[in-house]
C-alpha cells in the first residue's frame, strides 16, 4: 500500500511540474513568436512604403501620403558613399525584402530591390507567380512572409505591388528559442523529478510508520483475542457437558465462531498489506475454479438457489494457488448471499488475452447499491441485511489477491437485476 501511496505521489506531483513547465514554455514561444511576426510586420509595410534604389537613394512608392521622416531626428551623412540614406533610415531598414510590381494578369513588371541584390530575377519571378495564383492578399510562401496591394489604373486595369520579406534568420531565431526552452524545461523536469522522488520518501514516511503501527496493532489485536475465545469455547463445551444442550450453548459457540472468521480476516488483510511476493507455480485454474465452485453448490440448492458452471478446459496459470481458490471462494461465497431466492449463480472462466473470471448472480436491488465502495473493508452492498454474519471484509480479501498477482477486479449491474463480479488476470500459460 505504501510503496503504491509513494508512485500515486510521484506520478500526480511529476504531472503537475510537467504541465507547469509544459506552459511557461509555451506561453514564452508563443509571445516570442507574436511579437516576432509583428516585428515582421511592420518591416513589411516599411517595405511596402519604401524602398532604396542605387541611382535616387530613398524613393517613395506608388503611395503619395507617404509621410518623410520626422524632422526631430537627426540625420547624418555617410562619409563613404554620396547615396546612400540618412543614418538613422539604415537604422530602421533590414536589407531582406523587396518590391515587386506586376501587370493585372500577374507578370512582372518591375523589381525593386536593395542594393545587395540578393535574389535572381528569375527567382523572384517564379516566386511572385506562385504567391499571385495562390489568390491570397497576406501570408507565407516558404521562408517569405508577403504582402500585395492593388491600385486600379486610368485604363480600369488594375497594378499590384507586392511585398517580399526573407524571414529566414527571424524563422531561425524562432526554432532556436523553440529549441533552447525545451531543453531547459526537460532539464528542469528531471531535476525536479529527481527532487520529488527523493522527497516522497520523507513525504510519506509518516504515513508508512501510522500504517505500520496500525497493521501490527491488528495482528496483536487478533492474537490476544484467539486466548480468550479459545477459553470461552472450552467453557462452554464444559457447561454442555454438565447441563446438555442448549440454545444458549449453541449461540454462543455461534458468535465464537463469528468471532474466530472476523479475526482470522483482519489477519489475513494485515498480511496481504504487506505486499509480500506470492507464491507463484503452475496449475490448472480451471480445476481450481470448478471444484471450489462445484463445493457450493450443494449450499446454493439449500437456499433454493441456482448454479450454472460455464469453464473452459485446460486453462492453466502461474500464481498461488491457495489464495487465488480463496479468491473464487469469496465471489461464490458472496454471490450465493446475495442472490434472490429461486435465482440463479453463474460462474463462467474463460481465456484469450486474458483469463477472464466472471460470477453473476440474480438480486433485484443490484440497482440501488454502490458498487464504487463494495472493495473496501466493512462496506455491506445492503445494509438491511447481515446475511450469515457477514462484516464486508471477504471482497477487500479479493481484491487485495486479485492486486497481488497483477490482476484488476470490477463489480457492476446488470440490466439493474444482477450482480456481476469480474476478475482479470494477465495469461501466463494456456494448454
Amino acid at each position: 500500500m505504501i510503496p503504491n501511496l509513494r508512485r500515486k505521489f510521484i506520478s500526480i506531483t511529476a504531472a503537475t511540474m510537467f504541465a507547469v513547465i509544459l506552459l511557461i514554455i509555451a506561453a514564452i514561444n508563443g509571445i516570442f513568436i507574436v511579437h516576432t511576426d509583428s516585428m515582421l510586420d511592420t518591416r513589411l509595410r516599411h517595405i511596402m512604403n519604401t524602398h532604396i534604389s542605387a541611382d535616387n537613394g530613398l524613393r517613395d512608392n506608388f503611395r503619395q501620403d507617404t509621410q518623410p521622416p520626422p524632422q526631430s531626428v537627426p540625420s547624418f551623412p555617410d562619409k563613404d558613399t554620396g547615396f546612400s540614406p540618412p543614418f538613422h533610415i539604415k537604422l530602421s531598414i533590414r536589407y531582406d525584402g523587396c518590391l515587386i510590381y506586376l501587370n493585372h494578369d500577374g507578370t512582372v513588371k518591375e523589381i525593386l530591390q536593395d542594393a545587395a541584390q540578393h535574389y535572381s530575377e528569375e527567382e523572384l519571378q517564379t516566386l511572385a507567380s506562385n504567391i499571385y495564383h495562390t489568390g491570397k492578399d497576406h501570408g507565407w510562401m516558404q521562408y517569405f512572409k508577403f504582402h500585395l496591394e492593388y491600385k486600379e489604373m486610368p485604363n480600369g486595369h488594375y497594378e499590384i505591388k507586392l511585398g517580399l520579406l526573407n524571414a529566414s534568420s527571424d524563422l531561425y531565431a524562432v526554432f532556436t528559442m523553440l529549441l533552447i526552452s525545451v531543453s531547459i524545461g526537460i532539464f528542469s523536469f528531471l531535476l525536479m523529478l529527481l527532487i520529488i522522488i527523493i522527497a516522497s520518501g520523507k513525504a510519506v514516511k509518516p504515513i508508512e510508520e501510522s500504517y505500520a503501527r496500525q497493521k501490527q496493532f491488528v495482528t496483536d489485536a487478533g492474537h490476544e483475542l484467539k486466548t480468550p475465545l479459545t477459553v470461552i469455547s472450552a467453557d462452554n463445551a464444559l457447561a454442555r457437558m454438565i447441563y446438555g444442550d442448549c440454545e444458549w450453548f449453541d449461540s454462543i459457540d455461534v458468535q465464537i465462531e463469528k468471532t474466530n472468521g472476523l479475526i482470522r480476516n483482519l489477519i489475513t488483510l494485515a498480511r496481504m498489506d504487506e505486499e509480500q511476493s506470492p507464491v507463484l507455480a503452475a496449475f490448472s485454474f480451471s480445476d481450481a475454479v470448478y471444484d471450489t465452485a462445484k463445493s457450493f453448490q450443494h449450499l446454493a440448492h439449500l437456499d433454493d438457489k441456482f448454479m450454472t458452471l460455464h469453464i473452459a478446459d485446460n486453462i492453466t496459470y502461474v500464481g498461488d494457488e491457495s489464495k487465488l481458490r480463496q479468491l473464487v471462494s469469496i465471489l461464490i461465497d458472496n454471490a450465493i448471499k446475495y442472490c434472490d431466492k429461486n435465482g440463479t449463480i453463474s460462474v463462467t472462466l474463460t481465456a484469450d488475452k486474458q483469463i477472464r473470471l466472471q460470477v453473476i448472480n440474480d438480486y433485484a436491488h443490484a440497482a440501488d447499491c454502490d458498487l464504487s465502495r463494495v472493495f473496501e473493508r466493512f462496506y455491506r452492498a445492503d445494509k438491511a441485511r447481515t446475511p450469515n454474519g457477514s462484516y464486508g471484509l471477504g471482497l477487500a480479501i479479493a481484491k487485495s489477491i486479485t492486486e497481488l498477482h497483477k490482476g484488476e477486479i470490477h463489480a457492476r449491474t446488470l440490466n439493474r437485476s444482477k450482480f456481476l463480479f469480474e476478475v482479470l488476470l494477465h495469461r501466463s500459460t494456456t494448454k
